[in-house]
């Protein structure tokens, strides 16, 4: 008798090992892949209008972005833009308005200007096609206002594929970066994975 005590014993034991493999195996949560961090790979900095390179470069710096490669020869399509005070904006959207260069069409689609509000003032971006229209010239003249051109610099922040600074830091920089009165705008190259 004492035999078949000690085999249903050693049985009981092992089915206990065995429900609690299964349990663990089967219970034991399993780590979901989180997706990947976004990464971006440049800034595009637009500056105002007679911004050196020199005075960039120190602007940059203040953000720790002057040890990073900086390449002022940068090619963008929007190249020009006027400054309109807030007391004047209504008139000349006005004015723009009647050239048929409506908001109603997507700035980017239609090709012909943007606004950016930034302080006190707008800017209103102007396509290149446009600086030499005639009616574009008599809205400027009406309101005395000068046709300026960007000065952009790209910021390369990664240097090879895969590398780059995270989505979070880059919108911290950009959000810095615009409160500087010679920085109008801040765009993001980023690292498609």
């Amino acid at each position: 008798m004492s035999k078949v005590n000690n085999k249903i014993t050693l049985l009981i034991v092992f089915l206990i090992f065995v429900v609690i493999f299964v349990k663990m195996t089967i219970f034991t949560p399993i780590g979901t892949p989180q997706p990947e961090e976004r990464k971006v790979a440049g800034l595009i900095i637009q500056f105002r209008d007679g911004v050196s390179e020199e005075e960039a470069k120190s602007i940059l710096k203040n953000y720790n972005l002057a040890g990073y490669k900086l390449d002022f020869t940068v090619d963008m399509p929007d190249k020009y833009y006027i400054i309109v005070d807030k007391d004047k904006i209504m008139d000349v959207k006005d004015g723009l308005r009647e050239e048929n260069w409506t908001e109603s069409t997507p700035p980017i689609e239609k090709g012909n200007y943007y606004i950016t509000k930034k302080g006190d003032y707008y800017i209103i971006t102007i396509a290149e096609q446009n600086i030499n229209n005639k009616s574009f010239i008599e809205i400027l003249n009406k309101y005395n206002l000068e046709v300026e051109k960007f000065v952009y610099c790209h910021v390369i922040v990664a240097d090879r594929p895969g590398n780059g600074i995270s989505e979070e830091r880059a919108n911290k920089l950009k959000s810095e970066l615009e409160m500087n009165e010679n920085v109008f705008a801040v765009y993001f190259e980023t690292i498609e994975s």
